[in-house]
């Protein structure tokens, strides 16, 4: 507990960058070992932490707390008792599933993001050993996960359903041929965008799947000059569905941009930022944050070492800054100090929250998770609906609405729908053919959403706002 009381001393003491609130230490426990964690915010505005090393052990813990720290569910082991790391997580409906790996075999555990309850505990997921065993996994429309993960050097695709008490039913799965170790993906309506590493040259080549697991588009190399790219680039889709990727690539962050039709190259390695200027240097340690009906993206950094800081800018969809690289957090003062691991969201106002790991060396090594964030109207910049393409317009049958909704589309015949809460998170998709299309208040998954505000984008700059109340 002393550990404790001198970081909360050592958190105040840090200098935040304007429109950046001070730092919350959000766990009683260290994570040392494995210095990883991942955030979530619910449609209440909660926050849902997991991370690794609880602790101060190879564990796996969860918490569910409010913006000022306050806990809502307490911190708790949700691995076994034993080595647990690789971790990974995954928000689907009303649930945070998370994925973990103990020596071998690969476990997994699901809590609700109603009240941080149990679903499933420490379950076996696999029992054979994986290379990178991390979980990449993102839902669909359908109520499925699609998933990338590892065995040995090979890349592994597969669809799973999720069966309450009984883990999940694997629709299909294989091999992706030409990917080595690792990779992402993002499911986009009906589409299945996946940037995995080429196996002789390490570049990034990008492949697109229905959600049927047909080839769209065939493995293309996108990145045949970069020879520096890692496992984990970040992912986002501007206002028209286009797929970016974002990688630190030679101490620059830079930003590739495929057509999500063709696949061919609307943007190749256009620089964001470097580490040329003065006291800013790019790192491994990063996030891409959309805010919702906007063509805004964030890019988050943490730099640990010497530097101790973490950094902050704005792009659009074509990697044009609009706010130039800030400073969110300076520890430079706080010798010895450290900065990793770091994670974020953003709610449909456009404020960013972030957790990283924050270390404290003196009296002893202790890494805590470190919660964030940053208040959008201090830019001065409004968050704006795109202005949808001349004659395409979208409405509602009625706004609000406690059950179902009718969308009619003019200008267009059809449309591919996201519904996003308001974490920004996608919770559902909604086709239109013929220009109408229903949605009935369920998530992907069918669960019943609760009661909100929920914004829904089109692919031609079409977007409305959804108050869905209570049944």
């Amino acid at each position: 507990m002393i550990g404790f009381c001198v970081l909360l001393l050592t958190c105040l003491g840090v200098t935040p960058g304007p429109g950046w609130s001070n730092p919350i230490l959000v766990t009683d426990s260290a994570n040392t070992i494995r210095r990883v964690q991942y955030i979530n915010r619910d449609s209440q505005g909660r926050f849902h932490l997991v991370w690794a090393g609880f602790n101060d052990e190879s564990r796996i813990a969860y918490k569910m707390f409010l913006l000022d720290g306050s806990t809502v569910y307490p911190e708790t082991m949700i691995s076994r008792d034993t080595q647990s790391y690789y971790l990974s997580v995954v928000a689907m409906g009303d649930s945070l599933l998370v994925f973990w790996r103990e020596s071998s075999p690969i476990y997994y555990a699901i809590r609700s993001l109603e009240d941080g309850s149990e679903i499933t505990p420490a379950t076996y997921l696999f029992t054979t050993s994986t290379l990178y065993p991390y979980i990449r996994a993102c839902p669909d429309s359908l109520g499925r996960l699609h998933v990338l993960f590892n065995r040995g050097k090979d890349v592994y695709y597969a669809v799973w359903t999720p069966a309450p008490g009984s883990g999940f039913i694997t629709d299909y799965e294989w091999k992706v041929e030409g990917a080595y170790e690792g990779g992402v993906l993002l499911v986009d309506g009906n589409r299945v965008h996946l940037v995995v590493m080429d196996p002789v040259y390490h570049t990034y080549e990008y492949l697109q799947y229905d959600l049927e697991g047909n080839t769209v588009i065939p493995l293309t190399d996108f990145t045949v000059d970069d020879i520096f790219c890692s496992r984990d680039p970040e992912l986002s889709l501007d206002q028209d569905g286009n797929l970016m990727v974002v990688e630190d690539i030679v101490v620059s962050y830079v930003l590739w941009k495929l057509d999500k039709f063709t696949g061919a190259t609307l943007i190749d390695e256009k620089v964001i930022v470097s580490d040329f200027p003065p006291d800013m240097v790019t790192s491994t340690h990063f996030i891409l944050r959309n805010l919702p009906g906007a063509d805004q993206y964030y890019l988050c950094w943490a730099n640990g070492g010497s530097l101790q800081k973490i950094f902050y800018l704005l792009i659009d969809g074509d990697g044009n800054v609009l706010l130039d690289w800030q400073l969110a957090y300076d520890y430079s003062d706080e010798d010895p100090e450290d900065l990793k691991y770091i994670d974020g969201v953003v709610d449909d106002a456009g404020n960013l929250y972030i957790v990283y790991a924050q270390v404290e060396t003196e009296p002893q090594i202790d890494y805590f998770p470190t919660f964030g964030w940053f208040n959008h109207d201090s830019l001065g910049i409004e968050v704006e609906e795109t202005v949808p393409s001349p004659g395409v317009s979208l409405r509602a049958s009625h706004n609000p609405s406690c059950g179902s909704v009718q969308f009619f589309l003019e200008g267009a015949d059809s449309m591919e729908l996201q519904v996003f809460d308001i974490s920004g998170r996608m919770v559902a998709g909604v086709p239109l053919c013929n220009g109408s299309g229903f949605w009935n208040g369920t998530g992907s998954s069918g669960e019943r959403l609760p009661a909100g505000v929920y914004t829904v984008v089109g692919n031609q700059g079409v977007s409305l706002r959804i108050t869905l109340l209570g049944e």
